[in-house]
């Protein structure tokens, strides 16, 4: 929530006062010792991909400002006029060599106690008639508290100085929250002020002010400051939308605006441009007109904030919006008007407080022209200046003045290495020796990767160290407990396998995963390794599969063949999510632990690589610790393969959450109603406590297909997972089931007709659980176990033939789609809405009527999908399938609530009221939450249909059921649907 109050009050005043508790403050008080070896032979840096066309050149560096929020230029003294956050107004001149600082107006000099925020400084246009500065800032002292535009006399503005004594507040408003604050003279001569909705980020817009006309908050004002009204230090013009209208302030332009961080004119054409910071999902970009109104709060640009509101003024999209992937805290810029970088003449630049980033807009009325990324840097960008040639300099919070240049790198890329041996982290790849100042490190557990087994390394750049953050940023790669990382930090994983389990010489490597943090967001590659095993080449963003041959005296002919995918990068990072923090495996949890007699954190702190000695927590258990409990094991387990989706912001769609550092009581997971379908099962829970049998989660690891979990990753079932989740399902509650497993395997021993006694066992889901689990636990006989399995393969149940396919050599499985799903080829193949209209309505495994409905049958959790094809070409089904996320309608969005005892909600919003929130979550169940009882809410950045539908089907099933979707009739005009309530 960082971002929604970054320019508020509290929110400034935090980032400058606060910046100590970013990290944790248990630490003993000895300086940490400096680095032992630092490594300096890193060759990863930057991207493969090209480069942006511009970097940041720093200027004034001997100009020293103490958090500026405002710089703007007067030509009246050829001077700099830099607004600072703590009050003082000073300047400089415009050689970036001599510049000096030289006092304006210090605020602090016109109250009894210091004021909360500068934010702007404007001089009147025409000095010589007007001689005004206007100030806009915030004050919360006893007296005269708010945020206020004041008015001072400019004695001489070629110096420039100001009158303190001659402060006259000409409109103020609310000092807290989104203050806005941004002032500009239009061409009109008019004064244009942006405001704030002036509230805290949750819940959004709580004093309703984004769509009030009767206050001035969330707006953009326009008042006439050279023809003051008798008493009143301004006059309002006639021709503003809202004079006259009951109700209503007339010094509003437009409004709707959540929190309008700088405004612009266009010296072109006179269009004005706000830049909008958002909420939970959107940052904007307005092109601001006469009686406007940009949606806050029932908006947020594109997306819906309040349902069932109708607007008092049709709502204007904006201009231009970005998602929270590249932008958290727009800040608004200039025109750029100078011709020394001609593609950028005529340009909007603009950037982003959080990330750095800036881009370069050109529209057209309200069409965007183009748009496009020139640059990345670390600054918190806080402003924009615009100098007297028109070029527009980069401003960082901290001070910094930047200007753009064409960046050389463009022409003469800084190779990415290609090769392993490239990279600077091993002096002998082949040997894996890493090069000085890389270091190899232990973890505690390792999730399951298909029975490989790796080793893991990290290059902390140069003599850098590590700190550890103590706070959550649902909008940063922030995760409380998880470190903090410099710059070009590298962290390393090479995984193999044994061609033969039982000789260690028959190691081979398979890749080796990089994670590189080449600015503020981890990056991932795939080196694979080659069939010489003499290196490992640089895979593109694209995955490949590799075929392992594995002696194995259980499989015909001796050996097993088993199939091993190369991810690529995107897919990588469906793991390594920053809400999990990125890099799992170098955690305290995990590095704790006695390596070589002595404890790993202790010899990485002896070596320098932390800031201070944090508290070691307690170790993460392995899951094959026996030593340990079988909760910590069992937890630890679904921690490490299952919780970088089942976590907040994780992209999960189910309410529960596998976070090993949440209690397990707000995991939720244990004795709750599956959202996602029961195959079957009677009275199914995600874990039955005493009966794994109605167990879903065993099912759905054990079972192939559709609805296996993991979605993605693992392809070979884990035996020994399954018997530790097991073990603990059991262990939770006395049973009075009459069958276990063990029974299953006792009766099959002993009976005098195996199938008939088998298939006992296949005439319900629970039924069949046990019996693979008796064939996969158990240790019945090959030949036994050969029978069984081809006995249940001829089941007419798929949901009993996909507990048993696991156990088949991997090319006499059922070929499904998999991860990677040609539409064109899938399209082409004619399908059959007979057996798709079946596989809608009656497969237990596929559970698309669980959220849609089609006619009659379904839910309306998600959109009616009758008809379907009236709307969306075939192509635009198949894609809206295959990418849930990328395009998601705005009242289906789902939100994600934290309530205050720790339970993670998530669900589509069906009502808002003034007390209450209601969510419908994935299995159609309602949850109403108290507005007080809502730490945390925000909209998820992932669709509540899950990921990967089709990888479990088969070609066949996926085109029967597009054919089926493409089928249907659209729905009559007065159907009713299952009420969602108000929208």
């Amino acid at each position: 929530m960082r971002a929604a109050c970054l320019r508020s009050i509290v929110g400034l005043a935090v980032l400058l006062h606060g910046v100590a508790g970013v990290f944790v403050n248990s630490l003993l008080a000895e300086d940490p010792p400096q680095r032992a070896t630092p490594w300096r032979s890193s060759r990863v840096h930057g991207t493969p991909e090209p480069p942006l066309p511009y970097k940041a050149t720093r200027v004034f560096k001997n100009v020293k400002l103490d958090h500026p929020t405002d710089i703007a230029w007067l030509p009246d003294a050829q001077r700099w006029i830099a607004t600072q956050q703590n009050g003082p107004i000073v300047s400089f001149s415009n050689d970036p060599n001599t510049a000096e600082l030289t006092k304006v107006l210090d605020l602090n000099d016109c109250h009894r106690q210091p004021v909360g925020q500068t934010l702007t400084t404007l001089f009147h246009h025409d000095l010589e008639r007007f001689p005004w500065c206007f100030v806009c800032y915030t004050y919360n002292g006893s007296e005269e508290r708010g945020t206020k535009v004041a008015r001072f006399k400019v004695i001489d503005p070629t110096v420039p100085t100001v009158d303190p004594q001659s402060r006259q507040v000409l409109v103020q408003w609310q000092p807290t929250g989104h203050t806005g604050s941004s002032m500009q003279f239009g061409p009109d001569g008019m004064l244009y002020v942006s405001v704030g909705d002036t509230q805290a980020p949750y819940p959004p817009d709580a004093e309703e002010t984004g769509q009030d006309l009767s206050d001035l908050e969330a707006s953009i004002l326009r008042i006439d400051v050279d023809l003051p009204e008798g008493d009143v230090t301004y006059r309002i013009p006639a021709d503003n939308p809202f004079v006259g209208v009951p109700n209503a302030r007339g010094e509003i332009w437009s409004f709707g605006l959540r929190n309008p961080w700088k405004i612009a004119f266009n010296p072109d054409n006179g269009d004005l441009l706000a830049a909008d910071v958002g909420w939970e999902m959107r940052e904007m970009i307005h092109r601001v007109t006469r009686g406007r109104n940009h949606g806050w709060s029932l908006m947020e640009g594109s997306q819906v904030v309040k349902q069932g509101r109708q607007p008092r003024v049709p709502i204007t999209p904006p201009l231009f919006e970005h998602t929270h992937l590249d932008s958290r805290s727009i800040t608004g810029g200039h025109f750029w008007q100078s011709d020394r970088l001609p593609e950028l003449k005529g340009a909007y630049i603009y950037g982003d407080w959080m990330t750095g980033k800036v881009w370069a807009l050109k529209s057209d009325g309200d069409t965007v022209l183009w748009q496009k990324e020139l640059l990345d840097t670390s600054l918190q960008i806080v402003c924009f200046m615009l100098d007297p040639s028109g070029e527009v300099l980069l401003v960082g919070f901290d001070g910094t003045i930047m200007r753009l240049d064409p960046n050389d790198a463009v022409n003469h890329p800084e190779a990415f290495p290609k090769r392993l041996s490239q990279t600077g982290l091993f002096d002998d790849v082949v040997a894996q020796q890493p090069s000085s100042g890389v270091i190899e490190y232990q973890i505690n557990a390792s999730h399951w990767a298909d029975g490989t087994h790796s080793r893991q390394w990290i290059g902390v750049p140069n003599d850098e160290q590590l700190g550890l953050y103590d706070y959550d940023d649902w909008q940063r790669p922030i995760v409380s407990g998880r470190f903090q990382f410099p710059i070009d930090t590298v962290v390393a994983k090479t995984v193999s396998y044994y061609r033969d389990p039982n000789d260690k010489s028959t190691i081979t490597h398979l890749e080796t995963q990089i994670l590189h943090l080449p600015d503020d967001e981890w990056r991932a590659y795939n080196y694979v390794w080659n069939a010489d095993q003499t290196d490992a080449i640089l895979q593109d963003d694209i995955a490949s599969e590799t075929k392992l041959q594995i002696i194995d005296s259980d499989s015909p002919g001796g050996s097993r063949t088993q199939t091993w995918r190369h991810a690529s990068r995107s897919e990588c990072l469906l793991c390594h999510i920053w809400a999990g923090g990125t890099v799992q495996g170098f955690w305290l949890p995990q590095l704790n632990l006695v390596d070589h007699g002595e404890n790993q954190l202790d010899r990485l702190y002896d070596k320098g690589y932390f800031q201070n000695k944090f508290d070691w927590p307690d170790a993460i258990a392995s899951p094959h610790d026996t030593s340990q409990s079988l909760t910590r094991r069992a937890r630890s387990y679904l921690s490490l393969n299952c919780s970088s989706c089942h976590r907040p912001q994780g992209g999960g769609t189910a309410n529960f959450n596998f976070d090993i550092t949440k209690t397990l009581q707000t995991n939720n997971f244990v004795n709750e109603i599956p959202a996602q379908g029961n195959f079957g099962i009677d009275d199914a829970r995600v874990i039955a406590p005493g009966d794994p049998y109605r167990s879903i989660l065993l099912y759905r690891i054990l079972k192939s297909g559709r609805g296996h979990m993991p979605q993605f990753g693992s392809r070979v079932t884990d035996i020994d997972g399954v018997r530790l989740l097991h073990d603990w399902t059991v262990s939770m509650a006395k049973s009075n089931r009459e069958f276990q497993w063990k029974t299953v395997e006792a009766r099959l021993e002993d009976s005098s007709d195996l199938a008939a006694e088998a298939n006992r066992y296949l005439d319900t889901p629970q039924h069949a659980l046990a019996l693979s689990l008796a064939v996969g636990l158990g240790k019945l006989p090959q030949p036994t176990r050969d029978q069984i399995i081809q006995l249940a393969l001829t089941s007419d149940d798929s949901l009993t033939r996909d507990l048993f396919e696991p156990y088949l050599p991997e090319q006499q499985r059922t070929q499904r789609l998999g991860p990677d799903i040609d539409p064109q080829t899938l399209l082409a193949i004619e399908g059959s809405s007979d057996r798709g209209r079946q596989l809608f309505e009656e497969s237990r495994d596929i559970n698309c009527r669980s959220c849609h409905r089609i006619g009659s049958v379904g839910k309306l959790v998600g959109p009616d999908l009758t008809g379907i094809a009236a709307n969306q070409s075939p192509l635009e089904i198949l894609t809206s399938i295959l990418q849930p996320s990328a395009k998601i309608e705005a009242k289906f969005r789902s939100q994600q609530i934290l309530t205050a005892d720790g339970q993670i909600i998530v669900g589509i919003v069906t009502a808002n009221t003034s007390d209450s929130i209601t969510l419908v979550d994935s299995s159609g169940k309602p949850h109403v939450v108290d507005h007080n009882e809502i730490e945390r809410s925000q909209p998820a950045e992932k669709s509540a249909m899950p990921d990967q539908l089709l990888s479990g089907m088969t070609a066949s099933q996926a085109a029967d059921l597009l054919a089926y979707l493409i089928s249907t009739s659209p729905p009559d005009a007065g159907a009713e649907g299952v009420s969602r309530g108000p929208e």
